[in-house]
């Protein structure tokens, strides 16, 4: 194990416990965190997440923000505070960390990553937020280039966010900030509606938290796609709201009621679900639940808003199909990091991930066995945050399995 103590490169650690007691999960990960990262290494950020089958009441997990900051924080002196790291978290279906997918109890990873910034904020609608630490957006936009999709900035703005499902605007909001910032990547999850968000100290049942660290560093993001494509890509060409009304000029259901019967038998069975084509026909496809047929043959979706004019095409869960994009999103994650372990130390890459609450709970313990050296935590949520496209706004996504991988730049 490195001695993390000494050395000024990134290191990063993670750990879950089942512990029966909010506080004493915290501490025993907190201690196996510092214990791979040494007593005197400054926590830069950390994520905690709280499982709701762990069985801890409402007002205790509210502390889970509060407690992580100071279980991982650098005592100082006596004349000098502790210095506290940017905490993060949520209430979710479940967690995952330490050796991979746990069922009930605490999950946090934490990061060392000296050099960079890391500001925080609150959201409750599209526009945006106050900086928690006072930092102005203007600033952050300059050093990003000023908006400008041929930024000269060599920096990197990796966003983690979690939202909680009644917060309509979130993909209002991740368009906006990557419009700002163009070298911004973000990733992370939508929660269950009256889950506890964490944000350092504050607890909030509303809205969106999240935590942007800028520096000089690598933030890679792969998607698996738990849903396949079937039949053939069509214009949504009217909509209302949530509502898809025409495809192709023809009434919606009967459409996709015409194209349900022409698919072979093995996947007529199988949950549908409405792909909307992020670039062009040729996808890739953010996924949406079909909620309900209206009055009409208008088609319900869940979407915030739907623009008229993108490509559509149905998409249908196949569990053996999702399995080998996972396989496939694993290997790559492998390969990217065999690329730098000659000259990587130990722990000096981390990994969250972000998977649908639906989705084959083996994909964390995948990772763990393909990667073992390589500290993971994350969720799994009700929905995903995540880029389809390189160099794209990420949106939310469904049945999908999202992982970011911290690290050094390469040079």
């Amino acid at each position: 194990m490195m001695n993390a103590d000494a050395d000024d490169g990134y290191a990063f650690a993670s750990a879950s416990s089942r512990a029966p007691t909010l506080a004493d999960a915290i501490s025993e990960c907190a201690r196996s965190i510092r214990k791979t990262l040494g007593d005197r290494r400054e926590v830069t950020w950390a994520h905690v997440f709280v499982s709701r089958g762990a069985g801890y009441d409402e007002e205790e997990a509210a502390s889970a923000g509060r407690r992580t900051r100071e279980a991982l924080s650098v005592k100082g002196c006596s004349r000098a505070p502790a210095r506290l790291p940017t905490v993060i978290g949520a209430v979710t279906r479940t967690c995952v960390g330490g050796d991979g997918e746990t069922s009930d109890g605490v999950s946090i990873v934490a990061a060392s990553m000296p050099g960079t910034k890391v500001h925080a904020f609150r959201a409750e609608s599209g526009v945006m937020p106050t900086l928690e630490s006072g930092e102005t957006w203007t600033r952050l936009v300059k050093s990003q280039g000023g908006g400008s999709s041929s930024s000269s900035s060599t920096d990197v703005v990796g966003v983690m966010m979690l939202a909680e499902t009644s917060f309509e605007e979130v993909d209002e909001l991740l368009e906006r900030l990557h419009l700002a910032m163009p070298n911004s990547v973000a990733l992370g999850g939508v929660v269950d509606e009256g889950s506890s968000l964490f944000l350092n100290d504050d607890v909030a049942r509303r809205g969106a938290v999240a935590m942007m660290v800028e520096g000089d560093f690598d933030f890679e993001t792969h998607v698996a796609h738990g849903a396949r494509p079937v039949g053939p890509v069509m214009s949504l060409t009217q909509a209302h709201g949530s509502a898809v009304l025409e495809l192709d000029d023809a009434p919606a259901h009967p459409l996709l009621l015409e194209t349900l019967e022409s698919l072979p038998e093995t996947a007529k069975t199988l949950p549908v679900m409405l792909g909307l084509g992020v670039r062009g026909a040729k996808g890739p496809f953010a996924c949406r639940d079909i909620l309900a047929v209206g009055d009409g043959g208008a088609v319900e979706v869940a979407s915030m808003s739907l623009r008229e004019g993108v490509p559509v095409q149905l998409h249908v869960r196949d569990t053996k199909w999702a399995s080998e994009q996972a396989r496939s999103v694993i290997e790559k994650c492998v390969s990217s990091a065999n690329e730098i372990k000659d000259v990587a130390k130990e722990n000096s890459i981390g990994a969250v991930m972000f998977a649908c609450g639906g989705a084959n709970r083996m994909h964390a313990n995948n990772f763990r066995e393909q990667l073992p050296s390589v500290p993971l935590g994350g969720a799994y949520v009700r929905s995903e945050i995540a880029p389809l496209v390189a160099r794209g706004a990420s949106s939310v996504l469904s049945h999908t399995n999202a992982i970011g991988i911290f690290r050094k730049r390469r040079v």
